[in-house]
């Protein structure tokens, strides 16, 4: 555990991670150690990753990038942490998730307890879902990526 909290409280992490997920075009805005709280500010352009229906596509078209904000936050003494990230397209979502280490058998897992709402009226609850289908599709692509930054670098 020790190991993976180094990684992800570390800019070369953040760096390369953001350089492998295959992004439209990213910006890394900020790395920043306080104490023992790190912060993360990366703004990436990215394609939707799931099939948008028509209802879908008149929040966010299917060939339309999506800007986000995406702001990670851990604390180096508890292994916890909250991930933030604001949508600039569609100012209507929002997404935050907790982020919590553990460790079981020399295992160490990133636990995440999402909250994806959006305010539009009768299809927010549909689309929410969809963003959340969105962000497992991404999360599976974001643990292959750790794997192989943790393997590369760490």
């Amino acid at each position: 555990m020790d190991r993976v909290l180094n990684m992800i409280t570390s800019s070369e992490y953040v760096a390369r991670k953001t350089e492998l997920m295959g992004y439209v075009s990213f910006d890394i805005q900020s790395c920043v150690t306080e104490g023992q709280v790190f912060t993360a500010k990366v703004r990436v352009t990215d394609m939707p990753s799931i099939e948008l229906p028509a209802f879908a596509q008149r929040f966010v078209r299917q060939d339309q990038p999506i800007v986000m904000d995406q702001t990670d936050i851990w604390n180096k003494d508890t292994g916890c942490g909250e991930l933030v990230l604001e949508n600039r397209s569609v100012s209507v979502v929002k997404i935050r998730a907790g982020m919590a280490l553990s460790e079981l058998d020399g295992i160490t897992t990133n636990t995440l307890n999402w909250d994806v709402s959006c305010s539009v009226p009768l299809v927010g609850g549909k689309l929410a879902a969809m963003i959340a289908d969105d962000i497992r599709e991404k999360a599976a692509r974001t643990e292959m990526v750790s794997r192989q930054v943790l393997k590369e670098l760490f």
